[in-house]
């Protein structure tokens, strides 16, 4: 699982704030999150192995990621003597969430950290975009390209067009597992040339993604469900209605269970109706990542 470990300052107000409009919020909370952490959460939780390959720095929040993962039981082996941003999450009375990420230590990888890792002891990455967009990121991207035997799954993140063009095609070349929203998969289609892709169904879009990673594209619409492209045929699985409380984590719990799925063997229209599921969970709920409490009940 390569990617951050952040701490979420989450931020609840009934909207977001005009220009010099000033806004009480109504309340205020601090969780583990970060996209890689709340899909390597979706492995633990069906007890599945994995390595959480995720730096974690010094500072207030590099000691906070700490000691709540090591009340996981994770000691993170990655420990940069640089500080660690966070995330500030604010979310609004409709569930939507608007992020303000402070980048540091946890979002910057070097090239001898690979070295640590026995590549052939694994079968499958995690990797998001948001890590891609810093310099370093050209040392995730080289990791990849050097373990074809990898089946990866890629989540671009909201943050899609900061990665650069190069960088992005690198990544799409290994032929990963493509994760990512309406909104995201239209933008960077833009960027190629389709200036209609606003216009276009989820099918088409994924269609066109499909002819750049030649692999499984995965394409959530929110309330509208998912979609999902093998090369050969189409699949679409309806959200699961709940009342949106805070849409912080829905893409990461959703990519962490297609990801969780696909280790257990099953195909893709079950692995999209269990991922709507548990989407729909963190959704009607605050903070990121499910419980096992709240797992086991689902």
């Amino acid at each position: 699982m390569i990617g951050s470990t952040v701490a979420d300052v989450v931020i609840r107000v009934d909207h977001l704030p005009s220009l010099e409009e000033d806004v009480n919020p109504f309340g205020q909370t601090v969780t583990l999150g970060g996209c890689c952490y709340n899909v390597s959460n979706m492995l633990d939780l069906y007890g599945l192995p994995y390595t959480l390959f995720s730096p974690v720095g010094t500072g207030v929040f590099g000691t906070y990621v700490k000691q709540q993962l090591a009340e996981k039981g994770i000691h993170p082996l990655l420990c940069p003597e640089e500080e660690n941003g966070c995330c500030y999450c604010i979310v609004d009375a409709a569930g939507n969430r608007t992020f303000l990420a402070v980048h540091g230590a946890e979002y910057r990888f070097r090239s001898e950290w690979f070295d640590q890792i026995d590549s052939s002891a694994y079968t499958d990455a995690y990797v998001c975009g948001l890590e891609l967009e810093e310099d370093t990121g050209e040392h995730i991207v080289s990791f990849l390209q050097k373990n074809p035997h990898l089946r990866i799954i890629f989540a671009p993140s909201a943050r899609i067009l900061a990665v650069p063009d190069d960088r992005m095609k690198a990544v799409l070349s290994c032929h990963p597992i493509l994760h990512l929203n309406r909104r995201e998969s239209a933008a960077w289609l833009k960027t190629q040339g389709y200036s209609d892709a606003d216009q276009m169904t989820p099918q088409r879009l994924a269609e066109l993604l499909y002819e750049h990673n030649h692999n499984t594209v995965i394409i959530t619409d929110g309330a509208d469900g998912a979609y999902a492209y093998d090369g050969s045929r189409h699949y679409y699985e309806p959200a699961v209605p709940v009342k949106a409380v805070d849409g912080t984590g829905a893409g990461d719990c959703h990519a962490g269970t297609m990801m969780a799925c696909a280790m257990m063997g099953k195909d893709l229209p079950e692995s999209l109706r269990i991922s709507a599921i548990n989407a729909a969970a963190v959704v009607s709920r605050h903070g990121a990542a499910l419980s096992p409490e709240e797992f086991r009940r689902l």
